[in-house]
């Protein structure tokens, strides 16, 4: 009985202490809503200077007049290559819209020959239902002749049978 107790005490006092060793803890992940600083303006060159600096880079643009004759035409090359594949990429975005034009117009007319392939087959099923309709009413009323006496009704061409073109 004695164990028991404590035992009981022991694990009590356990699970008491648990929350109060969690709460004197810190926390183990850094939580990126806990730094408030502010933001550099990357519209500010002190402040993009500054964040260049940070990372160990810093970029001076010289005059054109402290670059040599290799160092110009070098920057001219690359301006222009830069500028070649600029205009590259607007002649294949131009054609990639033209594509895709294209292929919007087919669809756009598959859609509307799908749609009238439909109307064309809903009136097509109307006028089946209608001319079945018809038939059957006028077989209805043959039967109902035949049936009250009228002999050449029963011996008659049944009415939903066309005649031979």
């Amino acid at each position: 009985m004695i164990v028991r107790t404590s035992l009981s005490v022991l694990m009590l006092a356990a699970a008491l202490a648990s929350p109060a060793q969690a709460q004197t803890t810190p926390p183990t992940a850094s939580d990126p809503y806990r730094d408030q600083r502010a933001l550099l303006d990357p519209a500010d060159p002190a402040a993009r200077d500054a964040l260049l600096k940070a990372r160990g880079e810093a970029y001076h643009r010289a005059s054109d007049d402290q670059q040599t004759e290799g160092e110009l035409r070098t920057t001219r090359a690359l301006n222009d290559e830069i500028a070649a594949q600029n205009a590259l990429a607007d002649k294949a975005d131009e054609a990639a819209r033209l594509d895709y034009d294209a292929a919007l117009a087919r669809h756009q007319i598959e859609v509307s020959q799908g749609e009238e392939q439909a109307r064309a087959a809903t009136e097509s099923a109307r006028a089946s239902q209608a001319q079945y309709d018809s038939d059957y009413a006028a077989w209805q009323e043959q039967v109902r002749l035949c049936r009250s006496g009228f002999r050449e009704a029963c011996t008659a061409r049944p009415a939903w049978v066309r005649p031979a073109q």
